[in-house]
């Protein structure tokens, strides 16, 4: 705690809830924006969405946690979630393992064969871009078969976005994330943007793992807190 208090500035910014709500069939995403422009440090070189692990809201098994339908910056605000699909992003995600880092939280028990396996939209370790599809607000607001677009973090779960460029926080620039379900994780998930890339550390350890990762997290952000 000494090395956190040491070397980041945390700001709790708002994140404003859109009317309406969007994604694929059924439609069932909550978008939430948040400005980003102007919080202290010129550039965003990463994102970082973890879980509250509060353990409520969707489903136990493979749909535990926040489910993430999409993630987008755009130099446009917009009030309406049917729009979300419609605005620029700015192309500086990379959705594939190497721009995505991944940390799966816990699955909630199930008796039902049917929710178990591996985090929904995710391989076990990694995300699985061909079905979360993180690109578009798309997600089917299901738990069955017919789920689709989206990803399940776990309860606990992190994860973390390397942006392909830093982007600059000078001039207009949105946040937006989409919650398949519109449960209200949003409000308790910790969402945290850093002028410094996710790195991923080589413990000899898992715990070293857990407080390198930590470290690496917290040094030069600023905390992202929805109301």
């Amino acid at each position: 705690m000494s090395i956190q208090s040491a070397t980041a500035a945390t700001f709790d910014l708002s994140f404003t809830k859109l009317s309406g709500v969007t994604g694929g069939n059924p439609q069932g995403t909550a978008v939430y924006r948040a400005q980003l422009s102007n919080i202290g440090f010129d550039n965003i070189s990463s994102i970082l969405i973890g879980d509250s692990n509060i353990g409520t809201g969707g489903e136990p098994g493979k749909f535990s946690g926040f489910d993430l339908d999409a993630i987008k910056l755009s130099r446009t605000s917009i009030s309406s979630a049917s729009g979300i699909n419609s605005i620029t992003g700015l192309n500086l995600f990379d959705f594939s393992p190497t721009g995505t880092v991944f940390t799966p939280g816990t699955k909630r028990p199930t008796a039902n064969p049917a929710l178990s396996g591996n985090l929904f939209g995710t391989t076990g370790d990694s995300i699985d871009n061909s079905v979360a599809t993180l690109q578009n607000f798309d997600g089917n607001s299901v738990t069955n078969t017919n789920a689709f677009g989206y990803a399940s973090l776990g309860d606990g779960g992190q994860v973390g976005f390397n942006l392909t460029s830093p982007v600059s926080t000078r001039s207009s620039l949105y946040l937006y994330i989409g919650e398949v379900g519109d449960n209200g994780e949003v409000a308790t998930a910790q969402i945290t943007v850093s002028d410094e890339p996710i790195r991923i550390p080589e413990p000899t350890s898992l715990a070293a793992l857990s407080l390198m990762g930590i470290y690496f997290t917290v040094r030069c952000t600023k905390r992202v807190k929805a109301q």
